[in-house]
């Protein structure tokens, strides 16, 4: 629901009033559990490999010196693990350290030197980009930039090749994501290819994070155990939550700065949780993308999450501010927090241990749960028109990709995610099958005919969808054939 914000609580009031609030379980927190999920996996790490056998095991050639040059973004003003370039010598940072040693052993394969332009500026990137590809100039061999700005427009607007062009390039190999490939080809053509040859890879995908001392104060049951037997559903986490509000300053306003939740989540969580229950805004058939919502299925898992979100239990505010959820998860004014797994470095001071759980299934019949990674974090690499010789750089793009699976990734994944951010052994359990699933939509990049707009009001403010939707479509088809047909007349 939408409410008003004002002033903090001190922590102790939140303590008092807590006290008495009705326990949904009796049981401990147990933290056992065994079983498995089914599903195509895609897991981050491949531990039994070693880097330079898989070096070795690409074709060698010499480039005599090229200088190989990649425009990227590091994200300035936050962590480290989201840099895409490494400083110029290694720091002890895991991520920066992986990346230098990646970057030398490919120069040193293909006899080439690489440098990096970094621009953080995103709408800079991207004007700079497609100015390069007009004029001619060739001034970079590939750049690697997110999904919702970059990446789309420059493939959008012709600047780009598609990767089923790019020679020396497979993208069946397990360094890529399977899932954007399912999930992001249009017109026939691919331009979004992510996996190991970011970093930042393992860290989009979205999950919750519950306080382990409130779970532990009310006598609740950690989720571990239904996670891995496979029965972590809405229905489960809605009778975690169910009739956790409090307004704890009685003033009849629900806010977040002030009040208790079950759960606080910003807008894109919500459709997270739609993605997670299995279900599409946009799915990709034949290799074009198609409107996926009008199934039986489809409503009633908008139904489902309209009800988890039209309680005082709950808080979102569609007006999206950056972080302003994540104060009220450390202060302990909420049992669960969804939250993209980038953010995690926001909460390595936080006094409340906390758990990691994947979004929940719409029922325990589902195969498996899925991960909607954020297109706004999400990145992938796309090669200019420009390129001068793109049989070179696609051989160079598949060992960025397939050394990152064995260095990068695994500094990202076990390193940071596990030890700097992971607060118990079940939290890199869940961490593995967060991963699992990782899958993309359209939907939230494109926004045709304004349905995800219209969704998350649904959601949030308790609308009736089904009625929207069909004045919409029209609008929402018109939309995604005049976004193919651009991707067509580019090319």
């Amino acid at each position: 629901m939408v409410k008003k914000a004002k002033r903090l609580l001190p922590l102790i009031l939140i303590v008092f009033i807590l006290s008495g609030m009705p326990a949904c379980s009796k049981t401990g927190g147990g933290e056992t559990g065994g079983g498995g999920i089914g599903g195509g996996a895609e897991t981050a790490v491949e531990p039994k490999a070693d880097v330079m056998e898989i070096l070795r095991s690409l074709p060698d050639e010499n480039y005599g010196g090229y200088e190989f040059k990649i425009w990227t973004s590091n994200r300035p003003n936050q962590t480290l693990e989201l840099r895409q370039a490494p400083e110029e010598q290694e720091t002890g940072e895991p991520v920066n350290d992986a990346l230098y040693k990646r970057d030398r052993l490919i120069e040193d394969k293909y006899n080439i030197n690489i440098k990096y332009t970094v621009i953080d500026d995103l709408p800079e990137m991207h004007q700079k980009a497609e100015r390069s590809v007009k004029s001619g100039d060739n001034a970079f061999d590939f750049i690697i930039s997110d999904f919702k700005n970059v990446t789309r427009t420059l493939a959008q607007n012709g600047a780009v090749y598609d990767f089923n062009e790019i020679p020396n390039v497979d993208l069946s190999k397990h360094w890529w994501s399977k899932y954007a490939t399912r999930d992001m080809t249009i017109a026939g053509r691919f331009y979004f290819p992510t996996g190991d040859i970011t970093p930042r890879f393992v860290l989009t995908p979205h999950l919750l994070m519950f306080n382990k001392h409130l779970f532990s104060a009310h006598g609740l049951e950690y989720p571990y155990d239904k996670v891995l037997d496979g029965t972590w559903t809405v229905d489960a986490l809605n009778g975690l939550i169910k009739g956790m509000g409090r307004d704890l300053n009685g003033d009849g306003v629900f806010d977040m700065e002030n009040d208790f939740y079950g759960m606080v989540v910003e807008d894109i969580t919500a459709f997270s949780f739609y993605k997670g229950f299995g279900e599409n805004m946009i799915g990709v058939e034949n290799g074009s993308p198609y409107i996926a919502f009008g199934t039986e299925k489809s409503y009633n898992a908008i139904d489902r999450l309209r009800d988890l979100f039209s309680t005082n239990d709950t808080y979102v505010d569609p007006q999206y501010r950056a972080y302003e959820e994540v104060a009220s998860f450390i202060e302990g004014r909420a049992l669960f927090l969804g939250q993209t797994a980038c953010n995690l470095y926001l909460f390595r001071d936080m006094e409340y241990d906390y758990g990691i759980v994947p979004m929940p299934k719409l029922s325990a019949a589902q195969e498996s749960y899925y991960s909607y990674c954020n297109p706004w974090g999400a990145v992938a690499a796309a090669v200019p028109k420009t390129n001068e010789n793109i049989g070179r750089t696609g051989m160079i793009i598949e060992a960025f990709a397939a050394a990152g699976k064995y260095l990068s990734t695994p500094a990202q994944y076990e390193v940071t995610l596990k030890t700097k951010f992971a607060r118990d052994e079940y939290s890199e359990k869940m961490l593995d099958i967060i991963s699992e699933n990782a899958c993309y939509d359209f939907g939230p990049i494109y926004d045709w005919g304004g349905n995800y707009a219209a969704l998350l009001d649904c959601i949030f403010q308790n609308k009736p969808f089904v009625s929207d939707y069909e004045k919409t479509r029209g609008r929402m088809q018109s939309g995604l054939e005049k976004t193919i047909a651009a991707f067509a007349d580019s090319y």
